[in-house]
C-alpha cells in the first residue's frame, strides 16, 4: 500500500472543521469519533434517496471525497458476487466499463480487497505495479484520481458491501486506511437496512420461478396487450380458463391488477436479462 509518508510527506485527511487538513493521531482520533457520531444520525435513513442524502450532508464532512460506488451482495464461493451498487455523484460510464461478461460490477481494486479484507488505497499517478493499464487508464479518462475503499463481511446475514470512495483529496496513506476501518461497518449497517427494501423484488423472481409453463405463457401474452379473449384464441382455451390461469398468476406474483402485473415482469426481464448483472441505483 503506497503512503504519502513514504517521500516523507503526511498523508491528508480532511477531519476538521473549517477547513483545516487532519495532520496527526489527535486528527485521527477526532475522526473516529466523528464517524461513531454518524451511527446516531443514520436511524432516519430509510430510502436509497435518503442514503444518498446522508452520505453528502454526513459522510462527506468527516471522509471527504467527491465520489461514492456503495455495493452490496452476496457471498459466494467465490468471495462477493455484488447485487448492487447504489451511486452517490457516481460517472455511470466508469461503472459500465468495469462489467465483467456476466454483467456484474468487477474490478481490480475490488478483487484486491476480496483477497485481503484490508483497506484498499489506489493513486492513479502513483499506480499499483500490478494494476492493469487498461484499468488505470479507466480510471484516469473518467477522472476518479485517489481511491480509497474498504467492506464489510457478514457471515451472519450472508451478504457483504463494499464502499469505493473517489477523488479523495491529498495524498493517501494509513490515517485513511484507519479512518475506513471504523467507517465501512457503519455503511454496511445502514446500507444493508436500506436494500431490504429489494427483498420483495426477489420474491417476484421466485414467484415468476414458481409459474407453471402455461402460466409463463399467459402471463407473456398478457404482458404484449392481449386481452382474456385474445389469450383464449391463442391458447385453445376458454375465457372462464384464461381467467382462472390469471387469478392464479396474481396470487403467485403479489399483484393485484394487470398493469402491475406487466410493470413487474418489465422490470423483473430486465434485471434478469443476460448481461444485467449487478443492479446499479
Amino acid at each position: 500500500m503506497h503512503t504519502g509518508e513514504e517521500n516523507g510527506e503526511s498523508p491528508e485527511l480532511g477531519l476538521r472543521p473549517a477547513g483545516t487538513m487532519g495532520r496527526n493521531r489527535a486528527d485521527l482520533a477526532w475522526n473516529i469519533a466523528a464517524i461513531d457520531a454518524l451511527a446516531l444520525d443514520a436511524d432516519s435513513v430509510a430510502t436509497v434517496d435518503l442514503y444518498k442524502s446522508w452520505i453528502r450532508e454526513k459522510v462527506r464532512p468527516v471522509f471527504p471525497h467527491e465520489m461514492l460506488a456503495s455495493g452490496l451482495g452476496h457471498l459466494s464461493a467465490g468471495g462477493v458476487s455484488l447485487d448492487y451498487v447504489v451511486t452517490v455523484d457516481f460517472p455511470m460510464r466508469h461503472l459500465e466499463q468495469l462489467r465483467n461478461r456476466v454483467g456484474a460490477i468487477d474490478s481490480p481494486a475490488l478483487r484486491r480487497w476480496i483477497a485481503t479484507r484490508e483497506p484498499q488505497l489506489f493513486e492513479a499517478d502513483h499506480p499499483w505495479p500490478d494494476a492493469p493499464p487498461a484499468w488505470v487508464e479507466t480510471v484516469r479518462g473518467n477522472g476518479l484520481i485517489n481511491i480509497a475503499s474498504h467492506g464489510v463481511y457478514d457471515t451472519e446475514a450472508c451478504v457483504a458491501s463494499y464502499q469505493s470512495f473517489h477523488r479523495v483529496p491529498g495524498r493517501l496513506g494509513e490515517v485513511h486506511a484507519a479512518a475506513l476501518r471504523h467507517l465501512a461497518p457503519v455503511l454496511h449497517r445502514v446500507l444493508h437496512r436500506v436494500l431490504r427494501g429489494t427483498e420483495s423484488e426477489d420474491a417476484f423472481g421466485h414467484g415468476v420461478a414458481a409459474l407453471s409453463s402455461r402460466e409463463k405463457q399467459i402471463a407473456q401474452w398478457v404482458k404484449l396487450g392481449r386481452t382474456n379473449c385474445d389469450v383464449a384464441g391463442l391458447s385453445g382455451l376458454s375465457e372462464n380458463t384464461v381467467k382462472h390461469y390469471l387469478t392464479g398468476i396474481f396470487g403467485k406474483l403479489g399483484v393485484e391488477t394487470r398493469v402491475q402485473l406487466v410493470q413487474q415482469l418489465i422490470e423483473h426481464e430486465a434485471r434478469t436479462a443476460p448481461g444485467s448483472g449487478t443492479r446499479i441505483i
